[in-house]
């Protein structure tokens, strides 16, 4: 096991959970909403790895509270570098330049979603079991609502309160059964460097996150079958907790995009 591996991992939690819940992204508001996140890991009864980056708004403190609430089983914080994305979508080129943020935004996202592959199977060796179903979600993403864990082997499901289905798929929140879901993962980092060139796959400038539509393109070029859901679901950003108020905004909204869908 590599020095991070093993420093990031700690063992007094490991257990017997059949699932798996990857928390990636920047920590932001995750401490207003630690609760929420330990209500998912019981009710889908997950295991957690969280992967994050080093910022200015995160802190020792925050670390071991995060660790004392959620008991994760590892819980790596990285340096970024622009290198760490180069073995996915290539060196510097001119998709790069012309989508800036966006596209910088993207192989950051990327690179982590595709660290998943690796850190499933190196626990699933150590702790001597195989997950059944795999869960993709951001420390600051607000959810509460039940999981269907009854789903087809052959589908990825994905949160799909906001964005257009037709054109995208989220990265804020998806899931499988493990073989489908790291057979998506692997996909994510075997199209990177060939949609990188691609004149296809250039959105119309700012008009939509640029990782949601490489998300929908690996979904239609790996010709995997894709489902929609709607929790109540929304990236937190209030430096409070979620209220009753901001609950039934959010399902009215989530009411709404579903008969939306129903209608394309």
């Amino acid at each position: 096991m590599s020095n991070f591996l093993e420093e990031n991992t700690i063992k007094e939690n490991f257990s017997n959970k059949p699932n798996l819940l990857f928390l990636i992204g920047h920590l932001r508001t995750i401490e207003i909403i630690l609760k929420y996140h330990k209500k998912f890991l019981d009710q889908t009864e997950s295991d957690l790895i969280i992967s994050t980056w080093k910022d200015d708004e995160s802190n020792n403190e925050l670390f071991e509270k995060i660790k004392s609430s959620l008991k994760p089983i590892y819980f790596e914080i990285e340096d970024f570098n622009f290198n760490l994305t180069t073995n996915i979508f290539g060196n510097l080129n001119k998709f790069d330049l012309v989508f800036g943020k966006s596209a910088l935004s993207t192989r950051s996202q990327i690179y982590k979603i595709v660290k998943i592959n690796d850190l499933v199977k190196k626990f699933e060796n150590m702790q001597n079991k195989k997950y059944q179903v795999i869960f993709k979600s951001r420390p600051d993403l607000f959810f509460s609502s039940k999981i269907n864990l009854n789903i087809p082997t052959s589908e990825i499901i994905f949160e799909s309160t906001i964005g257009d289905w037709r054109k995208d798929r989220s990265d804020r929140f998806f899931y499988g059964k493990r073989d489908i879901f790291l057979e998506f993962i692997n996909k994510l980092e075997y199209f990177g460097k060939k949609s990188w060139g691609e004149k296809s796959m250039y959105p119309i400038y700012n008009s939509l996150p640029l990782q949601e539509q490489y998300i929908k393109y690996c979904c239609d070029k790996g010709n995997f079958k894709s489902k929609p859901f709607f929790p109540i679901l929304k990236v937190w950003r209030p430096t409070r907790e979620p209220n009753i108020k901001d609950i039934i905004r959010i399902f009215i909204f989530k009411f709404v995009k579903s008969l939306i869908y129903r209608k394309v």
